[in-house]
């Protein structure tokens, strides 16, 4: 990915391990931090960021988004670099889905509810930060309803006029 991740992710880069990115190391996480960047927003959308919702960010970033031990802190890192600059989330969700295939952009989605999900409601706050980046996707609204059904029953929440 270039243009604003990249630029991005070398500013990250250099302040979190204080020198200059290793290609072939940082492009091996671009992706997990565009994941995490999406769940964080999710997370904080209600003005609420609970503890289990961090660790469920955690969870999915090191069990669905394979991120290992020693890249969780840069990761993480970069996550939060992120949200204090307020990044511009039309420009980083538009690059970022370019290169995305159908399927995972559809995974994203369904851990963008998970997060919302993990304190057994869903906010309409998160609802409505989900819809957006479903549709800066270019996800059909189906895609999305059925992301959300699916998480709800995951969670045991009520899916009753859905």
């Amino acid at each position: 990915m270039a243009g604003f991740l990249d630029q991005f992710r070398k500013k990250v880069f250099y302040s979190v391990r204080k020198e200059e990115p290793d290609t072939e190391v940082s492009v091996k996480v671009d992706d997990k931090i565009a994941l995490g960047v999406l769940l964080w927003v999710v997370a904080q959308a209600d003005k609420q960021f609970l503890p289990e919702e961090e660790d469920k960010i955690k969870e999915v970033l090191k069990d669905r988004g394979h991120v290992s031990d020693e890249d969780m802190p840069y990761v993480l890192a970069a996550v939060q670099k992120a949200e204090e600059e307020r990044i511009d989330l039309f420009a980083f969700t538009h690059e970022i889905s370019q290169d995305l295939p159908f399927d995972m952009k559809k995974g994203i989605l369904e851990n963008l509810f998970r997060v919302a999900c993990i304190d057994n409601d869903l906010a309409h706050e998160e609802e409505d930060i989900i819809r957006k980046i479903s549709g800066l996707f270019r996800l059909d609204h189906k895609d999305f309803i059925d992301a959300k059904i699916r998480i709800k029953k995951e969670f045991g929440l009520d899916t009753a006029g859905l």
